[in-house]
């Protein structure tokens, strides 16, 4: 008997399992990065690594063949950033069943797309402070980043036939 409290006592230092899901709500999407991704106009908060499949907060599931493509539908986050967003897990980098959430993206190749870029380069730059842009790129491309902790915000303009921007968190 007194084995078992002393073991009943001992847990109190194990350390308790938190749910990687969907987690307390942060009040603010750019202090949240670091754990997650917010979708302010819902209050649903996202941690990354999380089982995308747990909760299926996803519009749409589209197969192809060597990823799943989930989209988000248009979803507000960064305080304020409402874009069409989807989540790619390509087969070949998850492990399991499992589809994690590794990152979140915007992409277009729409005749606006330089505005576009404008646009989200203006608004992280005015939350997230200034950018450090990769100098390696083609002429005509542009490619930025910011850093959040461990958590990588990229956005890029390709312009070789016609505009197109990529905007990637994770």
């Amino acid at each position: 008997y007194s084995v078992l409290i002393f073991m009943g006592l001992l847990s109190i230092f194990k350390r308790k399992k938190e749910d990687p899901g969907v987690g307390t709500v942060p009040s603010n999407g750019v202090n949240a990065l670091a754990d997650g991704i917010l979708f302010e106009e819902e209050g649903i908060f996202l941690k990354w690594g999380a089982d995308i499949e747990a909760d299926k907060l996803y519009v749409k599931k589209e197969y192809r063949a060597d990823r799943i493509i989930y989209q988000w539908g248009e979803r507000v986050i960064l305080n304020g950033l409402k874009l069409p967003l989807k989540t790619v897990c390509w087969n070949h980098k998850q492990h399991g069943d499992t589809k994690s959430l590794e990152s979140i993206e915007f992409l277009s190749e729409e005749m606006d797309a330089e505005d576009q870029f404008k646009t989200i380069r203006d608004h992280l730059d005015a939350i997230l402070g200034k950018s450090r842009q990769d100098e390696d790129m083609e002429p005509g491309e542009i490619a930025l980043e910011w850093r959040i902790k461990a958590v990588k915000v990229a956005l890029n303009l390709y312009n070789k036939e016609r505009p197109k921007i990529k905007f990637e968190i994770g």
